[in-house]
């Protein structure tokens, strides 16, 4: 899209069940065709097919007197049914059935000098939007308007501000997984008493309009979603999609139905929805192979086949039946066949359900493609998807026929190692598979904070900083998942005729940390001025995300081999150049105004930093590295539980294991310590290194219990081992588990926990042993918890034992105690930067703009000393851009926002720190990028330990 004037004019032809299908279709019908021939010369055999009908499906309903012409015209409206195809409206006059009108509101909305991305592209702008009782009226120029604004038309105007469509969330399981997680309102997977193929359950049984999750991921401009069953079963049930309007109906009560997308709209013109699921999820749960999950799928297509079958004879035959012979022909024919259990997989086999497909690994979808093709049939997407980079054109090749815009594969930008079938993610994948013509869409998959629908953009965001066009990455969050759950008449776009469906923006869509400061859904504003403004109160200035982000660089493999070779046969003199921004351990240079700044590095001690020419002496015979945009930060610390020390977390074998939660904790003999169980690489260490992280903080691995064992320090490069300087602090600090998983341990309640380690606190602390050196403050104790209130026994701990150096973990209620916490000198290793109130211990957590204040503001304005630290190693490589997000809604500067990720951690769990012997020493290691990583924008040329060893060089995946 481009002009304003190239904006569809007409509407689109008629709404069929799969209108990428066409070609599917046509042949479709041809076989109908050439079927009911068939079964017409062969009459006689259809009636004796028939009558062996009349025994299996008929039954009592047939001795009711009277009731032979009602069963006929009920199984003749069936067989319409079963031939027919969905009608629904395309013009720009049609209305929304989901408006109601609100008592106050007007009923007119005009946003005005909008930057619009109206689902294809940015229009040339600015220009206008008229949303008119629940729907888009009009999209023009800017002054071109020929609205007259009266009292009855509220006039926005947004002085240029960013607006997209809706989001749409294509695979989320809120409603049927919602906060604060509780097995009681868990309905995601109907396991295992039914058994592994139940097409016939549907997630709007178990959806629960009181989720609290709904208004956090409106708020995060995410207004359709498709809600899925879980994907446990090879068939898991069929899905519906909802907006994210919480009580929107006439009466404001909490109904399901007012909740879908379709409310309103005739059930027999509603399109439906599958969720289908191969490889580790089913296969574990039953205990099944591949090779029986793929049996039992072909087993049961082929009997709903026959019942498909079976159906149609009954159509065939009842055709010519009139009103006269109709008791005849039911009496010997039977009822219309249509077993419940198999009446959605019949829809399917009939081309009238949308199918959705969770699969990872190429062999899995080729197969499960095979599978399908046989029972011609073919999937509207597959989702997850995190290996469809590595087969691009096999799935085009498989699906080109019926999918002209080449498919559709909803998977996740960053998301991995979780699984073994989740190992070969790339980061690149959108781009690879965009390069190859394959439509990419980025969804959820919504159960908890690790993967919170709030942050659908944020996917998209990424996508595009590994290089992904930006039309590319909007399109994957709007217009391509609409348009893959055959809604793109509707949502996906800002254009005439669609639901009234937008968002504006803070920022550019894709700036790290964009916020949404006001969401229209079927034309009402879900968000509240006023808490909004509060919850933006600290945000910094913005003018410099307005623009759009740029893509990390990356170097031709000729490059990186030439310098990094160089400089492993000989680590010397460093002399960059093209150098913006150096962040020192105390303050910022801005060397932005030098036309070449030059800064050269002898051994990790800067030597020179200035001009080209100045420098010039200075840089001889060292290694120049000339940059265009080249920023130079500390070496990035990374606190995980699980980098270093498990590669695959599904996966016991690729891990050092699980701490015993029944261990004695009165016994010192039975503490873990990490240093033990590194292992030397990894694909999350890859992930490491690309995001600047040169050291990490390894936890021992928990799922329960009390004491978790002492951390170890490590450098992240793979050049060091444990043998030659890999560990750079052995025994790092005491972790400690407050929460409900300690209930797993000795200390069967949480009142427990906190006695065993008040009874810890109260050793000898004269001694040498772990306990004693906690006692005394001499090894930090970190303990894990994010509930407010076992954080408040954390400061009446404080203040019972002054002398340990206590820390904290987690901290997502921390926020709501920050002015506690600081008094108390308590600092905190953050993880709830993102933090939403998933759980029942997390319910007190803000959920940040636009719907409360950021969390990092909070902790910063009470003067809480704080880190921050990402869960997951697939996320590992966004450590600066998080502390860049966390530090924008702060309002904290950038040197600040470094420390984050760096020197405060060093300073919160005292780790050894190289010495300055000169005031010009770079402390520690540090990192030199192309690009700015605060905005997500930097990749790492080099990491330079604080002894002057290359760490990594241009790391990538």
């Amino acid at each position: 899209m481009g002009a304003l004037d190239e904006l569809p004019t007409s509407a689109p032809p008629p709404y069929h069940y799969y209108t990428a299908y066409d070609q599917a279709t046509s042949k479709h019908i041809q076989r109908n065709v050439r079927s009911k021939v068939i079964a017409c010369l062969g009459l006689l055999l259809g009636f004796l097919a028939l009558f062996r009908l009349y025994h299996t499906f008929s039954g009592d309903a047939l001795t009711l007197s009277g009731g032979n012409t009602e069963a006929l015209h009920y199984g003749l409206e069936k067989c319409t049914q079963a031939q027919g195809s969905i009608i629904q409206d395309y013009s720009h006059s049609r209305s929304n059935q989901r408006w109601t009108a609100k008592p106050g509101r007007k009923h007119v909305v005009l946003l005005r000098n909008a930057t619009l991305f109206d689902g294809e592209g940015f229009v040339p702008g600015p220009v206008d939007v008229r949303l008119e009782e629940g729907v888009i009226r009009d999209v023009q120029k800017s002054g071109d308007s020929r609205v007259l604004v009266d009292d009855e038309i509220e006039v926005v105007d947004l002085g240029g501000s960013y607006v997209t469509p809706g989001l749409v969330d294509m695979h989320s399981h809120h409603l049927v997984w919602p906060f604060h997680s509780l097995p009681a309102t868990r309905d995601v997977n109907e396991t295992p008493l039914l058994g592994p193929i139940t097409p016939f359950v549907r997630s709007i049984d178990g959806f629960k309009p009181y989720d609290p999750a709904i208004e956090v991921i409106a708020g995060g401009g995410v207004t359709s979603s498709l809600i899925l069953p879980g994907s446990a079963n090879i068939i898991g049930g069929q899905a519906f999609v909802v907006k994210n309007a919480v009580r929107r109906g006439p009466d404001h009560e909490p109904v399901v139905e007012e909740l879908l997308l379709d409310y309103g709209i005739e059930e027999s013109n509603r399109v439906r929805y599958m969720k289908m699921a191969c490889g580790e999820n089913p296969k574990h749960t039953y205990l099944h192979t591949r090779l029986g999950d793929v049996w039992l799928l072909r087993e049961h297509f082929s009997k709903a086949r026959e019942v498909q079958r079976q159906q149609d004879q009954w159509c065939n035959a009842a055709s010519s039946v009139t009103a006269a012979t109709a008791n005849k022909f039911i009496q010997s024919a039977g009822l219309f066949p249509e077993p419940i259990e198999f009446e959605p997989t019949i829809a399917m086999l009939r081309g009238q359900v949308n199918i959705n497909i969770h699969c990872y690994e190429p062999e899995d979808l080729e197969r499960m493609l095979a599978v399908l093709h046989e029972f011609e049939l073919h999937p509207r997407a597959f989702h997850h998807a995190l290996e469809a980079w590595q087969v691009p054109e096999l799935l085009k090749m498989e699906e080109r026929q019926v999918y002209p815009w080449a498919g559709g594969h909803t998977t996740f930008a960053e998301n991995a190692f979780f699984k073994a079938e989740a190992y070969g993610a790339s980061l690149r994948a959108g781009k690879i598979l965009a390069d190859h013509g394959v439509a990419v869409a980025y969804k959820s998959d919504h159960t908890g904070e690790g993967n919170n629908a709030k942050y659908l953009l944020h996917q998209a965001a990424v996508a595009h900083s590994f290089g992904l066009p930006s039309d590319k990455a909007l399109q994957s969050i709007t217009s391509v998942p609409a348009r893959s759950i055959q809604q793109d008449h509707r949502i996906g776009y800002v254009r005439p005729g669609y639901d009234a469906d937008v968002v504006v923006w803070d920022s550019h869509p894709l700036a790290i940390g964009a916020t949404a400061t006001q969401v229209f859904i079927d034309g009402h504003s879900v968000l509240n001025p006023q808490v909004v403004r509060e919850s933006l109160s600290q945000a910094s200035n913005q003018r410099a995300q307005n623009e759009e982000p740029k893509v990390r660089p990356q170097v031709s493999h000729e490059e990186k081999y030439s310098l990094c070779t160089l400089l492993a046969a000989q680590p010397q003199k460093l002399v960059f150049t093209g150098i913006q921004k150096v962040y020192s351990q105390d303050q910022a240079l801005d060397l932005s105004g030098l036309a070449n700044a030059t800064v050269v590095f002898d051994g990790g001690e800067v030597i020179c930093l200035g001009l080209e020419d100045d420098c010039a002496s200075s840089a001889e015979h060292g290694v120049v590295i000339s940059l265009k945009n080249g920023y130079i930060t500390p070496g990035l610390l990374a606190v995980s539980q699980t980098l270093g020390l498990v590669d695959i977390t599904g996966e016991p074998s690729t891990s050092d294991g699980i701490v015993n939660p029944k261990a004695n904790v009165a016994s010192e003999d039975s503490i873990d310590f990490a240093k033990y169980g590194l292992h030397s690489n990894s694909r999350g260490l890859e992930r490491a290194r690309l995001g600047g992280i040169s050291k990490a903080v390894a936890i021992p691995q928990s799922r329960g219990g009390t004491v978790r064992g002492v951390s170890v320090g490590f450098r992240t490069s793979n050049s060091t081992d444990i043998l030659d300087g890999g560990i750079y602090q052995e025994d790092v600090a005491l972790h400690f588990e407050l929460s409900q998983a300690s209930k797993a341990g000795e200390a069967s309640t949480i009142s427990g926990a906190i006695k065993q380690l008040r009874t810890i606190l109260s050793q000898d602390p004269s001694g040498s042993g772990v306990y004693a050196r906690a006692s005394n403050g001499s090894l930090p104790v970190v303990i894990h918890a994010v509930n407010t209130d076992i954080i408040r026994q954390i400061i009446w701990l404080k203040r019972d034992f002054p002398s340990a150096d206590l820390v904290i973990f987690g901290g997502h209620g921390a926020p709501l105690v920050a002015e506690e916490l600081a008094r108390a000198d308590i600092p905190v290793i953050f993880t709830g930067n993102r933090g939403v109130p998933d759980t029942w211990e997390k319910r007190d957590a803000l959920s940040g703009p636009p719907l409360t204040r950021s969390p990092a503001s909070v902790l910063a304005e009470a003067g809480v000393k704080f880190g921050l630290a990402i869960q997951g190693d697939s996320h590992i490589h966004n450590l600066a851009s998080e502390a860049g997000w966390a530090a924008r809604y702060a309002g904290i500067g950038d040197t600040e926002a470094i420390a984050l990720v760096s020197t405060n951690i060093e300073e919160i769990l005292r780790l050894k720190s190289h010495e300055r012997k000169t005031s010009s020493q770079a402390a520690g290691d540090f990192v030199v990028w192309e690009g700015d990583p605060l905005r997500g924008e930097g990749s790492v040329v080099l990491s330079v330990y604080d002894y002057g060893s290359v760490g990594a060089c241009w790391p990538d995946e």
